[in-house]
């Protein structure tokens, strides 16, 4: 398994002129050449941006350059895959992941020579997992990463210029920013036979936390360029992960999956999720569905799903979260746009019973639990003292 993204360093800014000087030579190069960059030319053109854009950090329009040209390396080497699975004797479902990386290996080798002077996990990496009939490839370069499905199938658009049957990159809904590190994992196929894998993204910047999220794929020879996304899960790690109470097991093989995470919420006091969650599904049919949801801390999660509800407006989805429909109206009607907890205490009230208090007791819930589920018996704010 890939590890959490560590936050970056910030070193000196020198690099940027090295940057600058190479870009320009390079793009220079490029244009008077009109043959296409190769995954080395590309290599040696990012090596003066430095392994991360923490590392020498860039001005913004330069940062998008090296982005840019990031992109570009990414898909000069899935073209290369590419080429190298169609390239005559087309390669069998058996033999795909073998020549996959046999291509790119050689672009790690190439990496690991113009990038010696790098921290070895910032040069250019890869995994290949073979999900037959298909095969998932994860690159990672810098600080950023990628996953590509190759599958064989037709496009039946034009015989004259469609060569048929070929090993094409398949398109995803392509998750929102650019991941640090992804590990992927094959997943229990339904009835249908079809593959199925699931990307677990991190994203980090410089400072701050880390999201976390877990993006599940299905793929057909059938349904061609296109891959469908049947589950999604976006969650989020703090500065210190120790200080998040997970609970659950992250648990992917069999038909019933399990995957823990934390998520921010209205009960956090600092830049840390305070609630954790575990998310069931059974994968045994034709779509995944959702077997049920375990949270580390019950009671905080009703107040927060409450207080979540409460803010939308939405008087049907409070009353699920409280034992009375009096309270449910109070706290809509009475919840404000915007709620920091700043400090939560949890007091004990009795059996089955406890108050939150949020900002020393100016905000205040009181909790009944029934039938195993934790509901709002009371709400009050400091307006009503």
């Amino acid at each position: 398994m890939t590890s959490r993204p560590a936050v970056r360093r910030i070193l000196s800014a020198s690099a940027i002129l090295l940057w600058l000087a190479a870009a320009a030579s390079s793009s220079r190069a490029i244009a008077a050449d009109a043959a296409p960059p190769t995954a080395p030319d590309l290599l040696r053109q990012l090596a003066a941006a430095g392994p991360g854009d923490c590392d020498a950090p860039l001005p913004s329009a330069k940062s998008a350059e090296v982005h840019e040209a990031e992109d570009l390396l990414f898909r000069t080497v899935d073209d290369l895959v590419a080429e190298r699975l169609n390239r005559p004797p087309v390669a069998r479902a058996s033999e795909a992941a073998s020549r996959a990386g046999a291509a790119l290996l050689e672009v790690e080798r190439s990496s690991a020579e113009i990038d010696k002077g790098w921290p070895a996990e910032n040069r250019f990496h890869f995994q290949v997992v073979a999900v037959q009939p298909a095969i998932l490839v994860r690159m990672s370069y810098r600080d950023t990463a990628r996953f590509v499905l190759f599958g064989a199938y037709f496009l039946g658009k034009d015989a004259a210029v469609d060569p048929g049957t070929r090993w094409r990159e398949v398109s995803f809904a392509d998750p929102s920013g650019r991941p640090s590190a992804i590990d992927l994992i094959p997943l229990h196929r339904g009835p249908s036979g079809r593959p199925r894998f699931l990307a677990k993204v991190w994203r980090s910047g410089c400072a701050g936390s880390i999201g976390e999220q877990y993006y599940g794929y299905e793929w057909s020879a059938e349904a061609g360029q296109l891959g469908e996304q049947i589950l999604s899960i976006e969650g989020a790690e703090g500065l210190d992960p120790a200080e998040s109470k997970h609970v659950g097991t992250l648990r992917t093989s069999g038909r019933v999956i399990q995957l823990p995470y934390c998520f921010f919420s209205a009960v956090d006091t600092w830049d840390n999720p305070t609630l954790c969650a575990a998310d069931s599904f059974d994968l045994s049919g034709d779509a995944p569905r959702f077997v049920g949801r375990i949270y580390n801390l019950p009671d905080l999660a009703a107040v927060n799903n409450a207080i979540r509800h409460a803010q939308a407006r939405d008087l049907r989805a409070v009353r699920a979260y409280c034992a009375s429909d009096v309270v449910a109206r109070k706290l809509v009607r009475d919840m404000p746009p915007y709620l920091f907890a700043d400090r939560v205490e949890r007091r004990k009230t009795g059996r089955g019973r406890e108050t939150i208090l949020f900002q020393e007791g100016a905000v205040s819930f009181d909790l009944v639990r029934r039938r195993g589920e934790w509901l709002l018996a009371g709400f009050r704010i400091a307006a009503d003292r």
